[in-house]
């Protein structure tokens, strides 16, 4: 039986947050943002989801005020740098909110290199995660923390580099900056607090193997067709990272067969012309709700 919740702290609202509740209302959850909810219960697992900043994601799990978080790989990673004494473990990533920590300059600037920031100021939102690479460099410069607009501090000249998150790199090119250097690539993963009992340690892994289903079946893709017997070779060198196929013989015909087949990677036009060009009819791509291993 089931007594004890199991506490999931979320980021309340903005891109992080959106992947979390659709992740999650894919393994059941049935999850709807409100900006006066604070506390969502759900009969899912036995779980309370608190909605929060997702700076104070990484505290809550880690003082045990949730038993798990969702939080960007860069604000776990500046959270454990400012506290070495944690309490926390990275469960699984979970291929979302993919985005990079980088040290961006003015394009038309003189820094070109690492070794170019010696004496500079640099202006961040994550001063522990840019210390720490500054020192493994042996870089020396000032550190100013801002917690917004980062990439105006060149402009107005409070700063001579940057260091943010990017995603594309649109904001950058609009204030006429180029990254110099990637100090590391972050997506939304799961963190835990390591002491965790059994009861709740059996639910986040309950957790761990729905989410991961439906990640692996995000991309996959589930492909039948008709084909001669003796194109099945060709038909697994053209279909990208596709297991072994099943084949069914077609009632009537010795020369072809029914071909049904995971494919683990992305599906195009180009692919499916080169499986016409090997003679396949009847294709058939449909997408994969959950795969379980």
């Amino acid at each position: 039986m089931q007594n004890q919740r199991l506490r999931i702290a979320l980021q309340k609202s903005g891109k992080l947050s959106e992947g979390c509740f659709e992740l999650l209302n894919k393994c059941s959850f049935k999850l709807r943002s409100s900006k006066n909810h604070y506390l969502i219960q759900s009969k899912e697992l036995n779980t309370s989801f608190y909605l929060i900043r997702d700076d104070d994601i990484p505290g809550f799990v880690d003082s045990d005020a949730s038993d798990i978080g969702i939080v960007g790989e860069n604000g776990y990673f500046e959270y454990i740098l400012e506290n070495p004494n944690h309490n926390l473990e990275v469960i699984t990533k979970l291929g979302f909110a993919h985005c990079r920590l980088s040290i961006a300059v003015p394009e038309e600037g003189t820094i070109k290199s690492i070794n170019d920031l010696h004496g500079k100021t640099i202006a961040t939102s994550y001063p522990e995660s840019l210390r720490d690479f500054l020192a493994k460099h042996n870089v020396e410069a000032k550190i100013l923390v801002m917690h917004g607009s980062v990439e105006l501090a060149p402009k107005i000249a409070i700063a001579d580099a940057i260091c943010d998150l990017v995603s594309t790199g649109a904001t950058l090119k609009e204030n006429a900056l180029v990254e110099l250097e990637v100090i590391f690539e972050s997506e939304a993963v799961l963190i835990a607090n390591k002491n965790v009992d059994t009861e709740i340690r059996s639910r986040i892994d309950e957790l761990v193997f729905r989410l991961q289903s439906v990640i692996d079946a995000r991309d996959s893709k589930y492909i039948m067709l008709h084909i001669d017997k003796a194109q099945i070779s060709k038909l697994q060198e053209i279909l990208p990272g596709c297991e072994s196929p099943t084949v069914l013989h077609l009632h009537g015909n010795d020369e072809k067969v029914a071909v049904h087949v995971v494919c683990k990677e992305g599906i195009f036009w180009d692919t499916i012309t080169k499986l016409k060009s090997i003679g396949a009819s009847s294709i058939l791509v449909l997408p994969i709700e959950k795969m379980m291993a």
